[in-house]
């Protein structure tokens, strides 16, 4: 069972990534440091650092399940057509159960090399999953100018895109991101 729900996620996951764009890389990693707390249960803290130079540490957070707790993927897409925005982050955090669960946080990085997180999406992917969540960025297909689109997408039992669904709009103007109010829709 847990193999199927990892193969299923790998599908996913590549046409996702194929769909967005996003690509691996090895300019950020993910450190992970157990800590004993007293507890029964140990925390798990996760660091995202970013290599090259001096390493720095650029988001930390804790791991709500270390038992669950499966894996972190970390991919960037490149010139987002953001203005100001030269690239954006994104890490993946797996939790495998009777589902899998990822929690994906996305950063964008500015001109000065600072980070702005945008709200984290969770996607719970089971044995007859077939939409996910994620950002949209002006670059990518069904990007608009100056959004960032929080879209979900449903597939076809063959994996291929079915259709996108817009839950929510920010617009990225003078370095801010902003929820303007906005209609949904739907492509193909």
């Amino acid at each position: 069972m847990k193999k199927i729900i990892v193969f299923f996620i790998l599908i996913l996951g590549f046409q996702f990534m194929k769909a967005q764009s996003f690509q691996k890389t090895g300019r950020y990693k993910a450190v992970t440091e157990i800590k004993e707390n007293g507890a029964e249960q140990l925390t798990c803290i996760v660091n995202l650092i970013r290599l090259g130079g001096i390493s720095e540490n650029v988001f930390t957070f804790e791991v709500k399940d270390s038992e669950l707790f499966e894996d972190i993927f970390i991919t960037t897409l490149e010139n987002p057509g953001l203005e100001g925005i030269s690239e954006v982050i994104k890490m993946e955090v797996e939790y495998l159960a009777c589902c899998a669960e990822v929690d994906s946080y996305y950063f964008m990085v500015n001109d000065k090399n600072e980070l702005i997180k945008l709200p984290h999406l969770t996607n719970v992917y089971c044995d007859n999953s077939n939409t996910d969540s994620q950002y949209t960025f002006p670059s990518q297909e069904y990007g608009i100018d100056g959004n960032i689109l929080e879209t979900e997408t449903l597939y076809k039992e063959t994996s291929e895109i079915k259709y996108v669904n817009l839950k929510q709009s920010f617009t990225w103007n003078d370095n801010k991101v902003t929820t303007p109010k906005n209609t949904a829709i739907t492509s193909n």
